[in-house]
């Protein structure tokens, strides 16, 4: 287990009173709230195992025992006290970079920080965007990326300027690395099934999916004879824009036109509408 150690976690609470812990699907606590009585008990990373002694092995289970636990709840979590402290360290984002997340149901959210290191592991990172997001489309192990990025992840911003292109979130990337030596991102991250079943379908979605609204048939055709002919063509002989001292420059007067507007009236007093 290394460095883990399994204890036992004190909270007292009343009947029906809410924990303020959420766990992901393997019961790994991975937010507590602020101001609830899970804060300053329990830490991020830690992995509950029961709840006054009832063994947990879902979401459903750990709800259960704890309905029945007040008025104390004792939690025996797996906790890694360094693993804690690098990840309390990655969800706490700075308050000018939050503003810009809105925060859903069903995703978490952290701040994820490469470190280049020369002759150190490679970036091997792969994004691409979608609807607006862009998203870890591959990181390969051993690599920098794989320390704090995983498939599916949604980079909301580099180092603190929101991003929604793949190509800019990229320029971001290489330029800060290259002058500073590492990059942060706040970030994403699928939680939920539901969550996760969307990045899996937004990875998998082809970039020349065909658009929702359709090109007519006549449209299409024009369009690719155009695109075939379109390594043909040549450059024109002459510029359309002159140049050299015989060049005539046009210049733009301005006039002004009176146009008499007839109506079936004339001569005669128009009535007043309301």
């Amino acid at each position: 287990m290394g460095s883990e150690k399994m204890i036992e976690v004190r909270i007292d609470m009343e009947e029906g009173e809410p924990l303020g812990a959420t766990p992901n699907d393997k019961l790994v606590i991975t937010k507590i709230q602020a101001g609830t009585i899970a804060e300053g008990k329990l830490r991020i990373g830690d992995q509950v195992k029961n709840v006054n002694g009832v063994a947990c092995k879902d979401c459903n289970d750990f709800f259960r025992a704890l309905r029945f636990a007040a008025p104390c709840a004792r939690i025996m979590v797996v906790r890694d006290e360094k693993k804690a402290e690098e990840l309390e360290a990655r969800v706490h984002i700075p308050a000018d970079r939050a503003k810009i997340i809105q925060r859903r149901e069903g995703y978490t959210y952290e701040l994820a920080t490469l470190v280049w290191a020369q002759n150190g592991p490679k970036l091997g990172l792969g994004i691409k965007h979608f609807q607006n997001r862009v998203l870890v489309s591959r990181v390969d192990p051993g690599s920098l990326a794989e320390k704090c990025l995983v498939l599916g992840d949604h980079l909301c911003d580099v180092d603190g300027i929101p991003v929604t292109d793949k190509d800019v979130a990229r320029d971001l990337l290489v330029k800060n690395l290259q002058e500073k030596g590492k990059v942060s991102f706040v970030v994403e991250r699928p939680d939920s099934i539901d969550a996760k079943q969307w990045a899996k379908q937004a990875l998998s979605a082809n970039l020349m999916t065909p658009p929702s609204v359709i090109m007519s048939e006549d449209v299409t055709k024009i369009a690719a004879q155009y695109r075939q002919a379109l390594p043909g063509l040549k450059t024109p002989s002459k510029s359309a824009m002159s140049s050299g001292p015989s060049a005539r420059r046009a210049q733009i007067v301005e006039t002004t036109i009176t146009h008499e507007i007839g109506h079936d009236h004339e001569g005669k007093a128009l009535r007043k509408v309301k």
